[in-house]
């Protein structure tokens, strides 16, 4: 399939190729004509000075020998040149002799005057044009002085036609050796091009599938240039765009019921006590009920927005300095209750309990409640174990525990957003794949850092790294 890129290399490679041969075509053929010149020219010096002698041996003689007549039918009949004669006065009896008549041209018959000037200052030239005023084409013309005791009497013109050194043939060689190269060359650029097109087609192609809502299309990586790069980095965004769409149908899938299983049951729940349905003795249990249902609806939208805040650069955190053993004792009076229905053992260490860091405290409290909430959710039996230490200016936090741990094939995935891993693990109605993935933007937003270990059957560790108060970076504004 032709693109618009690719008509427009294949013409720009097409049109550089035809410039270049043309441009080499004639350059080759206007070198060629000046070699075989040049080469016509030696030759017409050559023979010229051979007929030079006859001419100057005759003018004290009074008779020409009849081997320069010989001479000149020979280089006529070989070489087809043709020979002149300019005399000055009476040429010092050249005139007189009869066998010279036909080669004789006066000046009026000369075009080139200042050449003829030249070769009668006693100067060897040689040019190419027009000789005389018969002429219609250019020939190639050497020209020496006749002389007698030391005087020039005369001039000698040796010259042929232009045409006769079959340029025409040279050219048209050149013609059929340039074209078939050149519809070759041409050839194998449209192979090259359409080569170098077909992936840009294919992810051409992928991409409107993608915006068809098919994120399954992969392009073949076939080249290690720029193109087979950009397929090699496509393949991996159209894995995570496959990915995405599918945590994003789960989410919608996810969200829907979480918003629709509470609103369904306050709407039960309040009808039934309108209709009477419900007897008044019953209506604290199921007002209490319908607002532990409101309680965790609206725990998902504040984290649907936290998110949201956080991914637009809009959440504000008021830093503050804060010690850690408030927070940690915020957060486990919160988790108490739940941990205790489950009889889950809660162990604590300290360095120093007046350990102090830079941060938001209410976000610090949200982050660790979202690590303990995680950890209680999947720790049927056993304990939660956290150690705060510090090491090399910074705080240091563990927090372990003994549930059913995390495989490693999921490890990498559970910061993405909306990722909730479908397991054995307990299914928890409050699970909506955004806690881990807002514990680790507000982590780094106060320059601290988060990894997690985990072993299935033995448990889960996450580590939370912050600076101490005083070592922290400059803070930026949220």
């Amino acid at each position: 399939m032709l693109t618009s890129l690719f008509r427009k290399t294949l013409m720009v490679y097409i049109s550089v190729a035809v410039i270049g041969f043309t441009g080499l075509s004639v350059a080759l053929n206007s070198e060629i004509k000046h070699f075989l010149a040049q080469q016509r020219l030696v030759v017409l010096n050559r023979e010229v000075q051979e007929m030079l002698p006859y001419l100057e041996r005759a003018t004290s003689q009074q008779t020409l020998d009849p081997a320069f007549e010989r001479l000149v039918s020979h280089d006529k009949k070989v070489d087809n040149t043709s020979a002149n004669i300019l005399l000055l006065g009476d040429g010092s009896g050249l005139k007189k002799i009869q066998r010279l008549t036909s080669y004789l041209i006066s000046h009026d018959q000369i075009r080139n005057a200042r050449e003829v000037k030249r070769v009668l200052d006693g100067q060897r030239i040689q040019f190419i044009g027009p000789f005389s005023t018969l002429d219609r084409e250019a020939t190639l013309t050497v020209g020496l002085p006749i002389r007698r005791d030391g005087s020039v009497v005369g001039a000698l013109f040796l010259h042929t036609f232009v045409k006769g050194l079959q340029l025409g043939q040279v050219t048209r060689i050149i013609f059929f050796v340039a074209w078939p190269i050149l519809l070759l060359s041409i050839v194998i650029l449209y192979l090259t091009t359409r080569r170098f097109a077909q992936p840009l087609v294919r992810m051409t192609r992928a991409v409107q599938s993608f915006g068809q809502g098919n994120f399954r299309e992969r392009i073949s990586v076939e080249s290690k240039d720029e193109v087979g790069q950009l397929a090699e980095t496509f393949n991996p965004m159209a894995i995570q765009l496959e990915r995405l769409e599918s945590m994003r149908k789960d989410l919608i899938a996810n969200v829907s019921h979480e918003l629709r299983t509470p609103l369904t049951s306050v709407r039960g729940f309040i009808q039934g006590i309108l209709e009477d349905v419900i007897p008044p003795s019953q209506h604290q249990k199921y007002l209490a009920t319908a607002y532990s249902e409101l309680q965790r609806l609206n725990a998902i939208l504040n984290s649907m927005l936290d998110l949201s805040a956080i991914e637009t650069g809009q959440i504000q955190l008021n830093l503050e300095a804060v010690q850690w053993a408030t927070v940690v004792k915020s957060v486990r009076d919160r988790v108490k209750v739940r941990m205790d229905e489950k009889q889950i053992e809660w162990k604590e260490f300290y360095s120093d309990k007046s350990i102090t860091i830079w941060g938001d405290p209410e976000r610090l409290t949200q982050i660790l409640f979202n690590i303990l909430d995680n950890a209680i959710r999947h720790t049927s039996t056993g304990g939660i174990s956290i150690s705060s230490v510090v090491v090399d200016r910074q705080l240091h936090v563990r927090i372990s525990d003994t549930g059913e741990g995390i495989p490693q094939e999921a490890l990498p995935h559970i910061w993405e957003r909306f990722y909730t891993r479908r397991s054995g693990r307990t299914t928890d109605r409050n699970q909506s794949g955004l806690g881990l993935t807002i514990t680790r933007y507000l982590v780094e937003l106060m320059h601290g850092r988060i990894h997690v270990e985990s072993v299935i059957g033995e448990g889960t560790t996450f580590t939370l790294r912050f600076p101490l108060l005083g070592t922290h970076t400059t803070q930026k504004s949220f």
